[in-house]
């Protein structure tokens, strides 16, 4: 018998490890692809430049970008995922990532929630109200998606460390 105990030996909480490298890197990625297209979608909304995107009868990222839904409580959408990738960049810094104080991983679970939230209501308006999408706002909603997925995963890989 080895005199060395873990944390659960011990009747202790043992402190899940911080998320794979793959993981972290992957969240990366998307988080800057995911905020350089809303800095994209920024400019363009603010210069009221023409969005690089196709015209054809469903694919119309100018009547999604100047609809009336493009912008809610005054603001425009484009500010809101600005604001979401920015602030879900620093809740996967490393430092965010390996602390142990639970408000940072509800931080993180609640951000990626909302953001599937508002992709739902998003996708929603394009196809029955205005039955038009934009390439460049699904790359976003399929962004958002993919960090609600990894978010997820690594709530249940914590999970399953400490049981």
């Amino acid at each position: 018998m080895t005199q060395e105990m873990t944390a659960r030996e011990r009747g202790g909480a043992q402190r899940p490890s911080s998320p794979p490298l793959w993981f972290q890197g992957l969240a990366w990625l998307s988080t800057l692809a995911g905020l350089g297209i809303s800095i994209y979608l920024t400019v363009a909304h603010y210069k009221e430049e023409t969005l690089i995107c196709s015209s054809t009868s469903k694919v119309d990222c100018h009547a999604v970008t100047t609809s009336k839904y493009a912008a809610l409580l005054g603001i425009p959408m484009p500010l809101y995922g600005l604001a979401f990738f920015v602030g879900f960049a620093a809740l996967i810094t490393p430092w965010a990532l390996r602390s142990p104080w639970p408000p940072l991983r509800w931080a993180r679970l609640a951000s990626v929630s909302v953001g599937v939230l508002m992709v739902v209501y998003l996708v929603t308006v394009e196809l029955a109200i205005l039955h038009k999408v934009c390439l460049w706002c699904t790359g976003v909603h399929a962004i958002t998606i993919l960090l609600f997925i990894l978010v997820l995963s690594d709530e249940f890989r914590r999970i399953g460390q400490v049981d």
